[in-house]
């Protein structure tokens, strides 16, 4: 037998209490793909953005080098402030043994990257992972990161990847692309994916703005953002480093991530879809990305050092709770 509301009694309400009915629908987990349900539901999820502490990309024999202690220690530094990893690429050398770490340790989510578009390896190994690892964590795929921008690759090279893997993938995983925020003004990277990832980053937008103001700035144009795309958006990157400038230290990085958390990790700016903000970038200090960009402040955004040493700002993450909940 059913139950349900007589339509008069459901109208009564609607007109007597506007916008209860709409507000309890928006409370629920979106349960479009099982990663919008873990990044909406409750206990709510914190992510951090996950380059090995240890690792220089720059040169591929660094990515057999690397220790497999040495990802193991890595994760279990973060563990306890964060469920969920958000990666960069794919090497079959580390990324594999990434996730098998990381089932050990009871993370819940990993967004897994590819890297280069144009490499069918890297997509292919993404896929490989999905279906290996399918009962163990809830999946999206990064199909490149800010490529566009820096001229590494165009568009089609982001739709020639994805419909590669759309053919080897479940229908459950979504596809996501990465850019800085300026760049979704292209109505390509716009409409590219099943949800919008930008990177947005008041230090190279707004550097006037101290730690608290910019990270009101960050969450309202990720909200804005949400409202003109009307797709949900999980704001991937954005943060304060706390060095390379006087304005940036522990302690106003730690200001900017107590005034960025304080709202919640979920926005929700229009009726149907929802803003993330449960992402810290990143977890770790990595000097070779200075070195590479010549901007000192690129070596600084870790919640800890390349010696796992906590900085203030990764308190905050850990008061979220998230993580701690090991199920």
């Amino acid at each position: 037998m059913s139950w349900r509301l007589p339509r008069v009694l459901v109208l009564a309400v609607a007109v007597t209490f506007p916008g209860v009915l709409g507000t309890a629908r928006a409370e629920e987990p979106d349960k479009r793909f099982p990663l919008f349900a873990y990044l909406t539901g409750k206990p709510a999820p914190a992510l951090v953005t996950y380059t090995p502490s240890q690792l220089d990309p720059r040169q591929e024999t660094n990515q057999r080098r690397l220790a497999t202690g040495s990802i193991r220690a890595d994760l279990e530094a973060l563990r306890p402030a964060f469920d969920g990893l958000i990666l960069y690429g794919y090497h079959e050398a580390c990324t594999p043994r990434i996730l098998a770490v990381a089932r050990e340790l009871k993370f819940r989510g990993v967004l897994l990257a590819v890297w280069d578009p144009k490499s069918a390896a890297e997509a292919d190994g993404v896929a490989d992972l999905v279906r290996q690892f399918g009962d163990d964590f809830v999946f999206g795929v990064l199909v490149g990161n800010e490529g566009i921008h820096f001229r590494r690759y165009e568009a089609d090279d982001v739709k020639f990847a994805a419909a590669r893997l759309r053919s080897k993938l479940p229908r459950t995983v979504p596809l996501w692309t990465s850019e800085p925020l300026a760049d979704y003004e292209s109505a390509f990277v716009r409409e590219f994916g099943d949800f919008l990832a930008p990177n947005i980053h008041p230090v190279f937008d707004r550097p006037n703005l101290g730690p608290a103001e910019a990270a009101a700035w960050a969450r309202d144009e990720a909200a804005r953002l949400t409202a003109k795309a009307k797709k949900p958006v999980i704001l991937k990157e954005t943060g304060f480093p706390h060095d390379g400038k006087d304005i940036y230290t522990p302690e106003s990085q730690k200001v900017f991530w107590a005034a960025y958390l304080k709202p919640g990790v979920l926005g929700r700016p229009a009726a149907e879809d929802w803003t993330f903000h449960g992402v810290a970038f990143e977890a770790f200090d990595l000097p070779w990305k200075s070195e590479e960009s010549k901007l000192p402040i690129e070596k600084s955004w870790g919640l800890l050092s390349p010696k796992r040493e906590a900085y203030p700002a990764l308190a905050v993450w850990r008061a979220v709770g998230a993580g701690k909940e090991k199920k």
